[in-house]
C-alpha cells in the first residue's frame, strides 16, 4: 500500500528538471547567444514575466549599453522568458530597470557574500557559479573562494 502512495511522488520527481538543492535550467540556444555574449544568460524563472517585458522592451538602453536585437531574435527570446517566468513574489523587485541583485530570493541566497572585487557586481554569477553558462548553478557546481 506505501508503495502506490509513493508512486506519483516518484513520477514527480522523474519529470522534473532539478531536485531539491539543485539549480539547474535548460536554456534556449538564442538566448545564450545573444543575452550570454555579453554577461550568464539568467535563468528566466529568476524573474517575473513582467520584469522580462521591462528589461526586453528596453534592450536598446540595457544598463547603459544599447543591447538592442533583430525582431526574429527579440521575439524568439521574449517569448521563451515569458513562458518561464517565475510566478513568485520572491523573485520580484521595485528597481527599475528590474535588477536580479535586488530580489528578495536573491538577497536570501547569497546572504553572507563578501563585497565583489572592484569594477564588478554580484550580478557576474559565473564568478561562484563556474558552470552558469551551462545553465547550472547548483549548490554543488564548483565555484571560486568567493564565499
Amino acid at each position: 500500500m506505501k508503495a502506490l502512495l509513493l508512486l506519483p511522488l516518484a513520477a514527480l520527481l522523474v519529470v522534473t528538471d532539478a531536485s531539491a538543492g539543485e539549480h539547474r535550467y535548460t536554456l534556449s540556444p538564442t538566448y545564450i547567444a545573444e543575452c550570454g555574449s555579453c554577461h550568464v544568460a539568467y535563468p528566466p524563472d529568476l524573474f517575473g514575466a513582467a520584469h522580462w517585458a521591462t528589461l526586453m522592451q528596453g534592450l536598446d538602453r540595457h544598463f547603459g549599453t544599447d543591447a538592442s536585437l533583430d525582431a526574429k531574435s527579440q521575439r524568439e527570446i521574449g517569448e521563451f522568458l515569458q513562458s518561464r517566468a517565475s510566478t513568485r513574489d520572491k523573485h520580484l523587485t521595485n528597481t527599475k530597470p528590474p535588477r536580479l541583485t535586488e530580489t528578495s530570493w536573491f538577497r536570501r541566497e547569497h546572504r553572507g557574500l563578501s563585497a565583489p572585487a572592484k569594477g564588478s557586481t554580484l550580478a557576474q554569477c559565473n564568478a561562484c557559479h563556474t558552470r552558469a553558462e551551462q545553465g547550472d548553478f547548483s549548490e554543488g557546481s564548483p565555484k571560486s573562494s568567493r564565499r
